[in-house]
This record gives structure tokens, sequence and C-alpha cells, in this order.
């Protein structure tokens, strides 16, 4: 053997028995005196509430989550990021600014953090919800760590950069990126859908269904009576009889309070057999875009099942809406028909498709002239398989009587299906109108919801017979309503499933929780 060899493995030989003594020492080192373990990494997001989500927090995450379609959050969204967008509502309130800007922070805090309290920089020193620097002035870590002062600054920044309300027009994307100064100016937009819906979640709080209350009456000024009317009052019959006269059901809806140009509508839109409310809101939060948001009728319209933008740009007073399946699939269709102010100086329809809203399916000039006048309604007039266009003209008159004209949906509204109808009710302005085979004989009945005489009255509901062209009434009611005012809307449905028609009454505004309530007067 080598020289070289043998020292080798002498020293592989003193290493090896080195390397065990030291492991044999090790283990006899008493345990405080051995190295404690590393600790663990700190968490990149905090809560934005001690103790994390709630109870309800998690609820509304749940019930959102089937709703939203961003590319951020989506159907991520937890009752932690419920937490947090709480926050950033509350803070928009206490600046008393409008729903929009809650909207416009919501967006932006969802593409920047996807709700989540970022206390380790992402990208450079950008921390908090809205991905803020303090290198940049925003405020220290701790501020910007903090939800509340990190939705003012933000809603300071907003406000700076767009004087004068200048944030209350134009695409929410693009506002957001004028604020945040973003490298992806495109990221924005897509998050608006699932902001607005969670705005409108927590906008006025939760809600839950009662029964038994009554609408309240309104004085002539307007303003809520002292004493609600209700069937036990002395203003109603002790044992209320006919129809209308019983509160069969009322609910706080999902939504908070219809300012600004809103529309309601009833139809079947998820072909359960219950007809659905439909919230149209003419220039949506979001979008800019005529929007709708749907209740369920199923579940006494407490919950939303859907909100989304149309195919059909923003609209406003000129516009009157109905619902009508136009293209035969099964599903009601937002019908938007533009009444004056149009550049051809006739009546234009526009028509969305019911599976989305989001397909334009027609867009048609009509041959009747601009009238404001009219409530317009879409109907198969005639039983030929195709809808109708329905005006009915209920104040300025020649006749001084309610008329009714109709355009021939198979012409594509190009003449009229057969000459006006004057009708033998008195003209009213401010009359509510729908269309509706109201007893069943597959022939649509004109509903006209008449206004009382005096603010101790009640509202009243007239049913025109189609099959008799008009010159027979049905139904000529006493409602347990007061007046109506331009707070509420009366429509008319089966809303308790027995197959007769019952009256829906939806107070947009002036509700004591801030949400819009809805009552059931049996028919």
């Amino acid at each position: 053997m080598a020289v070289g060899q043998v020292r080798t493995r002498v020293v592989h030989r003193l290493l090896l028995t080195a390397s065990l003594a030291v492991g044999t020492l090790a283990s006899f080192v008493p345990v405080a005196a051995q190295a404690a373990p590393l600790p663990a990494a700190a968490p990149r997001s905090i809560a934005c509430i001690p103790g994390e989500a709630t109870a309800a927090d998690r609820a509304i995450a749940d019930q959102l989550r089937p709703l939203m379609n961003g590319r951020r959050l989506g159907s991520a969204v937890s009752g932690r990021a419920i937490a947090c967008a709480r926050i950033i509502v509350a803070r928009v309130k206490a600046r008393d600014l409008p729903e929009r800007a809650a909207v416009i922070a919501m967006t932006t805090a969802i593409a920047e953090s996807t709700l989540k309290n970022h206390r380790v920089a992402h990208d450079h020193d950008s921390l908090g919800l809205f991905q803020q620097r303090p290198s940049q002035g925003w405020g220290s870590t701790a501020e910007l760590t903090d939800p509340a002062y990190a939705t003012d600054a933000f809603l300071k920044a907003m406000m700076r950069k767009f004087p004068g309300g200048g944030w209350m027009t134009g695409g929410i994307g693009a506002i957001c990126q004028h604020v945040q100064t973003s490298a992806y100016p495109g990221a924005y937009s897509p998050e608006a859908h699932d902001a607005a819906l969670i705005v409108s979640r927590l906008w006025s709080g939760g809600s839950s269904a009662v029964t038994g209350s009554a609408p309240p009456a309104v004085t002539d000024s307007g303003s809520p009576a002292a004493t609600p009317v209700s069937p036990t009052t002395p203003t109603a019959s002790p044992t209320p009889t006919g129809p209308f006269q019983r509160v069969t059901a009322t609910a706080e809806t999902e939504i908070g309070t219809l300012t600004g140009h809103h529309e309601l509508l009833m139809a079947d839109w998820d072909g359960d057999s219950h007809d659905d409310l439909m919230v149209v809101n003419g220039a949506g939060l979001a979008t800019g875009k005529t929007e709708v948001r749907i209740l369920n009728g199923t579940r006494d319209f407490t919950s939303l099942s859907l909100i989304t933008a149309t195919a059909i740009e923003a609209t406003d007073e000129r516009h009157d809406y109905t619902a009508a399946d136009w293209n035969g699939d099964g599903r009601p269709d937002l019908v938007a028909v533009q009444k004056t102010g149009t550049d051809s100086g006739k009546v234009e329809v526009r028509i969305a498709d019911g599976d989305s809203f989001r397909d334009l399916i027609l867009d048609v000039t009509t041959s009747l002239p601009v009238d404001d006048r009219a409530q317009f309604a879409m109907v198969d007039w005639n039983a030929d398989g195709r809808l109708d266009l329905v005006a009915v003209r209920t104040f300025g008159t020649a006749s001084g009587k309610v008329e009714v004209q109709v355009l021939d949906g198979a012409a594509n509204l190009q003449r009229e299906l057969l000459p006006a109808i004057v009708t033998a009710e008195p003209v009213q302005d401010g009359m509510q109108v729908q269309v509706t085979d109201w007893n069943r004989d597959k022939r649509p009945d004109v509903v006209l919801v008449r206004k009382p005489a005096t603010a101790e009255g009640k509202t009243e509901l007239h049913v025109l017979d189609g099959a008799a062209k008009l010159s027979r009434t049905l139904v000529k009611a006493r409602t347990l309503l007061g007046l109506a005012d331009e707070r509420y809307a009366v429509l008319v449905t089966d809303a308790s499933g027995d197959k007769r028609p019952d009256m829906v009454v939806v107070q947009k505004t002036g509700t004591a929780n801030g949400r819009a309530h809805v009552w059931v007067l049996g028919g």
C-alpha cells in the first residue's frame, strides 16, 4: 500500500471520528441550551377587522360568489374580503359621497389587492388595499395598512384629480387608472361588475323578510303620514274584503333605495314559474350602460339572482322599459323604448337578449312619432305569435280620455295594427300602466293604476278588457294603498301562485332602513 493511501485513510478516519464525537456530544446538550427554531414568516396580509370575518360577512360572500365573474377576485371572494369591502363602503358614506364613489374605490381595491390588506410590499413599496406607496407621499406604512385611512386617501386623490365631480361620469376603469397611474391600465374595468355587486349588497346593510305589515299612507306633500294604513286601523275595514285589501307578504329587498332613473318590471327570468323583480338602472354605476338587477321571486325578492350591464347604452327619463320574450327562447328580454329626443323624430326600440342581456337583438326606428304622453308595453296583441308595441297615452289627449295605439310586430313595428282606441277612462297625469292578460283569456288587457283624488283617498286599479277592444271594464277596485307618488312603483303579477293577479307595491325611496321595500296586496 502506498504511503499516500495510508495517509488518506488516516485522515478519513480522523474526520469520521470527529464528526461522530460532535454528534454524540450534541445529543447530550441540555434542551434549553439548543438553538431555538426559526420563527414562522409573518403573514403578508392582515385582516381589516379584529377577529377576521364575521358570520354575516361570510354569508354575504357565499351569496355573491355565484354571481362574481371578475379576473382578480371573482368566485374566490371570502368573508375576509367582504369585511375589508365593508370598511370601504363605510368611508364613502362617511364623506356623504354617492354609491358610485364606492364602486370606483371597490374596483380599484379588487384590481390592486383582491381586497387583501397587504402589510408586505409586493411591487416596490406598495401596501394595503389600494397598493399605495409611502415613497410617493400616500402615507406611512402604518397608515396605508389601515383600511379606513387608505380609503380616505384614495377618495381624496380621486376628488382632487376630478374637480367638480368629474368622476360621476365616464368609465370606471379610466377613473381608477387616472387616480392610480398604474402600469396596467386595463386591469380595472374587468373588476367593475364585481365591485358594483359588492357595493350594492353592502350599501344599506343587511335585509330580512317579514310579513303582515301594510304600506304606509302618504300625505299630499309626499311625506309619510303619521299613522300608516293597515288592515286594523280605523282607515281600513276591520275585516278587509275584496281584492287588494289585504297584505299577504312584505319584504326588505337586497338593494338600497332607488334614486335616479330606475324602472321596475316583473317577469319570470329564471323559469321557475315565479315572477322575479327586475330593476333597470338607466345609467349603471359601473359601466355607464343600462344595467339590470334581478331579485328572485321565489325568495320574496330578498335574494339577488343577477346584476349585469346590458347591450343597451345609457338611457334616461326619455325611455320606457318593459320585459318581453321577443326572440321566443323562453327568457324575458329587456325592451327599452325611447319615446322622445330621437334623431329620427320617431319612437325607437332596442331589445337586449334576456339570456345574458349582453347582446342586442333589435334596434329599430318605428313608424310612431315621438310622444312623451305615452307609456309603452310589448305583448302579442293579435295572437299571431309576434310581439306588438302598445302605446297607452294617459294625459294630454284631445279626447280627454286614455288612448291606446298598437304597432304590428309582424311588420317590424312599421304599421298600426288597428286604429287608435279611445277608452272611457279619463286621463290622469302620473297614472301607472301595465298591459297583461288579467283574466287569462289569452288576450292582453290594460291595467291602469289611478291616483286618489285626495290624500285621504286610496289608489284604484282599473282593468280594461282587451277582448272587448278596451270598451269594457273587467275590474274597478279601490285598494289598501294610499297615495302612490313617485316613491312607489305598482306592479301586477300572480305573486301568490293562486292564478289571480296580485298588486305588488315597491317603495323605492324613503324607507326607514334605506332599502327598497316590497308589499304584496292579495288579489
